[in-house]
């Protein structure tokens, strides 16, 4: 096995988390490094400068991650023997390259228009929940020519589209923190919770805030009791 980044320990870590912690049933968990040579940050974000003319902010080097898979899907407060888990989670994070590389999801909005067209073209999805089937999808919007820090934009079949305020790595470190618990992304967004349709996100987020503290201590999660009183009002 390859020496794993300062980032790739801290996956590492979470990934350890989850299969320690009696309180969590993982249905899923891969962790994995390619077989062979893999390009390091340098290596990769020059890839796809000459390669594909997408020039991303050097800063997103500091939380590139050489995994070929890095996935988790869980229940919390169940047994064996349930059928529905009080809460749960699920990530299934694409390398960056592979991405990026991908084919737009411009069929994702049904007959969209010239100007949902264009805006879908420029989306590179690299979170999502396949297992589940729950339809939640983070994509980076990609714009050619210029160097940048692409937007994250958070899709759900039943929320629809929205930018979050937060970049790759951000939205990383936040993945790591909320082990993925299903509507996590709109914390970051400027929805209103309050509607009946976020009954199951709200319940959900608010287990969340209430036991990963005493499960998981190593992380701070003030901030996301903030960011959901928020959108809560």
């Amino acid at each position: 096995m390859m020496e794993p980044t300062a980032v790739e320990s801290a996956w590492i870590d979470v990934f350890e988390e989850l299969r320690n912690c009696p309180d969590v049933l993982l249905d899923m968990d891969t962790l994995e490094f390619p077989d062979g040579e893999v390009a390091d940050a340098d290596a990769a974000f020059a890839s796809l400068a000459e390669r594909d003319g997408i020039v991303l902010d050097s800063s997103l080097k500091e939380c590139y991650l050489r995994f070929s898979d890095v996935a988790a899907g869980w229940g919390a407060g169940m047994t064996e023997e349930d059928e529905d888990p009080l809460f749960a989670g699920e990530f299934d994070v694409i390398p960056l390259v592979r991405a990026l590389r991908d084919s737009a999801p411009v069929d994702r909005t049904p007959d969209p228009s010239p100007e949902q067209r264009e805006f879908l073209s420029e989306l590179r999805d690299f979170d999502t929940t396949s297992l589940s089937g729950t339809g939640k999808v983070a994509s980076l919007r990609i714009r050619q020519g210029s160097v940048h820090n692409p937007e994250i934009w958070f899709s759900d079949v039943r929320g629809g589209i929205h930018h979050m305020d937060v970049d790759l790595c951000g939205y990383l470190d936040a993945l790591r923190v909320t082990k993925g618990t299903l509507g996590w992304q709109y914390l970051f967004t400027d929805v209103s919770l309050a509607h009946d349709r976020f009954e199951v996100t709200v319940r959900f987020l608010n287990e969340m805030l209430r036991v990963f503290p005493d499960l998981f201590p190593a992380h701070d999660y003030e901030p996301l009791r903030v960011r959901l009183a928020e959108r809560l009002r």
